[in-house]
């Protein structure tokens, strides 16, 4: 850059820098920077881009653009005369040169513009092609004073016949920056000063040119500081012995160091001057007389006296008038206007200002407990987080304006090692977030994660947020142990603690427990909302008598996570009705809401099987509903059955490698679902033998509520807006109370459920219906004694008891006999039977003429005069495995009682026009009256005789 600063001359103290940088291909880039020295790093960088760079003359009043509106101030005019013969030629549109031959030229016509108007001499700069002519003003002037001068500046080239470029007189008009390189000419040429004039009195200017000085503006409006501009303010002091050492070490106020090693000596106004800055800073009490001691006329009641009549800090235009010279060489000058802003520091927070409370939603207040953070970063007093800089020079600078902190370290199964962080929105309030160490250590995505809750900023801000971060990362690795992120919720660490959404709840207390990339999808579902007193009044409804099928289910919310403890690994409660309107959904949101959402948690007909399975088994131990399985078939339903009792998803193999993934899908809990079918009919429609589905299935009947036992409007008053806003804060109490009192709720469960065994008589078949009923018995019990309900539960289970009973029958009713079994597949063959005489007709000695032959496939024989039935072993073996049946067992009871004869070859065909070989057959004693009569399929032939 020139050796004379020629910015700091033709421009006010204070505003915004505009440097430009414009391309040979026309392409632009403009920034707006606070200091001097930005300005040259700005146009260093655009230098070496091979980019022409220009500065706007005037400042601007923010950093947001360089337009007109955005203008704050000025201190000079200007004039741009072009050089060269494209310049000097005329211009067909104005019939007048645009500029001159050459700079020679253009400076003579200057020279004579001058004397003709009575201008005083200029500022000259060599722009590389053509000259910059400035008029530095002895005063910084406003746009509205500024305005009226360069338009007479304007007319009088015109009218005198200075050829110019009009362009310039705008106030927003850009310069080349001296210093820089002219990159028309090929070698670039050199942008220097060529000649630097005294500044001239705006007053005396506005007269040579015959305009009359604008009256001053009435002063601007001060702009009130947005919320975040008073946050940062807050952290921000002004420290006279931080100064004071600054200026020792040369980054500092040279005036202020001068005053204070001479203050025995010092001058009034000097003083007074320093004085003023040691007021106003946070020292104050200290620094005014540190300023002052040494003088001898020093007296404290003098100093206090005089501190009490500034009115505000002295600008550094005021130390400069005091002191002429004293500035001189000041890297600050002209980029600030008082010293008292080299004194800025930040004030850190301690350990009182990092306990922070803040309102939520729903007004209810939270206190955060803030950590210090690592050096060298640190949190300001009222919120930020800062970094200190390299010396006590060095201003610390600003890396988030808002908090920022890492709550503590986690390893998640699936994604590897975490980082949990809190941020601290003004609008928006203390979000929780978590993000992978793979992610931290990418800057982009870092930037993408942060971006989504909130954190912004620009490129520079965020490399300080990622350094900060992995500070804080490194720091809480050296002090513990990264805790486990869950995969499921329920009980954990050997049944000594209970996963609820966000929390972990133990013995000693209930516990954040950040969601892991895994029950983050359900997790939200279960915070704690409204009162207890309000969530007790709806599931009170259940208690009145007639709904005790409901409040039976209802209390699976309480038996699930009891069921583990049973031995039992899951079971159904299907609710039935065939018309809707019965309040089985209702049932199952009032389940759900003893741990969280009542509508969300709602299973759907839509969801797929996958989705189902990978959703019980992050539930683990809490209810899992389903509702309207209506339309799900009975293969589909036997599938679900088998699965939700089984307690563990599928093995999978890993895509890239022969072996298998690690399975963490496991469950022990209770399924309740709601449908306008039986499942259990559907079940046998389609299986000969369901029995193992059946006994995983309880099915109760919904009847129509009575409006005696609740009234349509007390329904949906409680049901469909109370129940929303009030839920999860039973399931808390509940879980508090089992997790520091397990050993004696299981022994509780353990003797109900004996007892039940005892009075219903159930046996080891029926221990599915045994785990359920005493799970949610037991649950219903405890909840009782912990107050949340106030429920008759021994009038529940007499009346479900029967049910349940029944229920036992029909299962084994549907384990049919032997016979059965060969019944329905005859029925399900009959267009594949063969019925023909095994004899000959007794006249003419030949075989007999079939009297039903097959449509089909040949697979069953039947001979009316022997009373055989022959089945084909490997079509029927094949029909047993299809569904379900074993068809070992179906053949040994068939021969101990007598139907089965053998097992032999026999030609099925024989007597028919089919030619087949023989195959191995069972052969069936159609005679004994304990199996089938096949006369139905043929009716016994006419005797000969007839």
């Amino acid at each position: 850059m020139s050796e004379f600063d020629l910015l700091s001359y033709v421009q006010p103290p204070d505003g915004w820098f505009a440097v430009v940088g414009i391309h040979s291909d026309k392409s632009a880039r403009q920034l707006l920077v606070a200091t001097r020295e930005e300005v040259d790093k700005v146009a260093a960088k655009f230098i070496a881009q091979q980019r022409n760079v220009f500065f706007g003359v005037a400042k601007f009043a923010t950093d947001s653009d360089r337009t007109k509106e955005n203008v704050q101030s000025l201190k000079a005019l200007w004039l741009d005369i072009d050089c060269g013969e494209d310049k000097a030629a005329v211009n067909p549109k104005t019939g007048r040169p645009n500029g001159y031959i050459d700079q020679a030229t253009g400076l003579s016509a200057l020279r004579d513009f001058c004397k003709l108007v009575g201008l005083p001499k200029p500022t000259l700069v060599n722009s590389g092609r053509g000259i910059h002519v400035y008029w530095v003003l002895d005063k910084v002037v406003t746009q509205r004073e500024w305005e009226p001068v360069a338009a007479r500046l304007r007319k009088l080239c015109f009218t005198h016949g200075l050829h110019v470029d009009t362009a310039v007189f705008e106030v927003s008009r850009i310069l080349r920056i001296p210093g820089t390189l002219n990159f028309k000419d090929d070698p670039p040429k050199p942008v220097v000063v060529m000649n630097v004039a005294p500044p001239v009195a705006f007053s005396e200017f506005c007269r040579l040119l015959g305009v009359e000085e604008t009256p001053v503006a009435a002063p601007r409006v001060k702009r009130e500081l947005t919320a975040l501009g008073k946050a940062m303010m807050n952290n921000v002091e002004s420290k006279f012995s931080t100064l004071m050492v600054r200026s020792a070490k040369g980054s500092g106020c040279r005036q202020l160091l001068s005053c204070f090693q001479e203050r025995a000596t010092l001058e009034e106004p000097r003083w007074f001057n320093a004085l003023s800055i040691a007021k106003f800073c946070s020292d104050r009490d200290t620094a005014i007389h540190k300023m002052s001691e040494g003088h001898p006329d020093y007296d404290y009641a003098v100093v206090e006296k005089k501190a009490q009549g500034i009115k505000g800090p002295h600008s550094c235009e005021e130390f400069e008038a005091k002191n002429p010279g004293g500035c001189d060489g000041c890297p600050h000058k002209g980029k600030i206007t008082s010293p008292i802003v080299l004194g800025r520091d930040v004030i850190r927070a301690t350990e009182e200002d990092n306990t922070v409370t803040v309102e939520d939603e729903e007004g209810e207040v939270e206190e955060h407990q803030i950590p210090a953070y690592p050096f060298p970063f640190f949190r300001g007093k009222t919120g930020g987080v800062y970094v200190q800089g390299d010396g006590d020079e060095e201003e610390p600078r600003l890396v988030y304006e808002h908090d920022l902190y890492v709550v503590k370290l986690m390893h998640d199964p699936l994604a590897g090692f975490v980082v949990v962080l809190k941020v601290h929105l003004p609008q928006d309030g203390v979000r929780e977030f978590v993000i992978p160490n793979v992610s931290v250590t990418e800057r982009g995505e870092l930037r993408k994660a942060l971006s989504k809750v909130g954190v912004v900023g620009t490129e520079a801000k965020f490399a300080l947020i990622a350094s900060y971060i992995l500070a804080s990362i490194r720091e809480h690795q050296f002090k513990r142990k990264a805790e486990l992120m869950r995969l499921q919720f329920g009980w954990a660490d050997k049944d000594s603690k209970f996963i609820v959404g966000d929390r972990e709840i133990s013995k000693d207390g209930v516990y954040h427990s950040p969601p892991s990339t895994v029950t983050g999808s359900l997790a939200h579902n279960f915070e704690v909302r409204g009162t207890l007193e309000a969530w007790k009044e709806v599931f009170k409804l259940y208690g009145r008598e007639g709904l005790e099928v409901q409040a039976f289910a209802a209390l699976s919310g309480f038996g699930a996570p009891l069921l583990k403890f049973t031995g039992q690994k899951g079971a159904i409660i299907n609710l039935i009705h065939s018309r809707s309107g019965t309040g089985k959904t209702t049932v199952l949101r009032m389940a759900n809401s003893v741990f969280g959402h009542p509508e969300n948690l709602l299973g759907t007909p839509d969801d797929t099987k996958v989705g189902r399975i990978i959703k019980v088994g992050i539930l683990n131990n809490i209810v899992n509903t389903i509702d309207e399985l209506t339309n799900t078939s009975g293969e589909d339903f036997s599938q679900l059955a088998y699965a939700y009792s089984q307690g563990r998803g599928k093995d999978k193999a890993k895509s890239n490698a022969n072996e298998l993934r690690e399975n963490h899908i496991t469950w022990r809990t209770i399924t309740l679902s709601s449908s306008n079918a039986s499942f259990a009919e559907k079940l046998m429609a389609v299986k000969n033998t369901p029995e193992g589905e059946l006994m995983r299935l309880l099915e109760f009947k919904v009847e129509y509520t009575d409006a005696e036992v609740i009234t349509v409007a007390e329904g949906k008053h409680l049901f469909d807006h109370v129940l929303d806003d009030n839920y999860g804060t039973a399931g808390e109490l509940y879980i508090r109370w089992l997790v520091g009192n397990l050993e004696e709720a299981v022994s509780t469960m353990l003797r109900v459920q004996k007892k039940i065994d005892q009075e219903l008589r159930l046996s080891q078949r029926e221990r599915n219906y045994s785990a359920i009923v005493a799970a949610n018995i037991t649950g219903g019990l405890i909840a009782k004694q912990l107050g949340l309900i106030d429920w008759d539960v021994k009038r529940i289970f007499n009346v479900v008891a029967p049910k349940i009973l029944d229920l036992g029958a029909d299962a084994v009713a549907s384990a049919n006999s032997a016979s059965s079994v060969i019944g329905d597949y005859i029925y399900r063959h009959n267009h594949n039977i063969l019925v023909v005489e095994d004899g000959v007709d007794n006249r003419s000695q030949m075989q007999k003429f079939p009297v039903l032959e097959p449509r089909g496939a040949l697979l069953i024989r039947y001979e009316p005069d022997t009373k055989r039935l022959f089945f084909s072993v490997r079509e029927f073996k094949k029909d047993c495995v299809e569904n379900q049946v074993n068809y070992k067992d179906i053949l040994k009871e068939l021969e101990t009682n007598g139907v089965l004869l053998e097992v032999t070859t026999k030609r099925l065909a024989k007597g028919s026009k089919i030619v087949a070989p023989g195959v191995r057959a069972l052969v069936f004693d159609c005679s004994n009256p304990d199996f089938i009569n096949m006369d139905h399929v043929a009716p016994p032939p006419k005797s000969d005789e007839g």
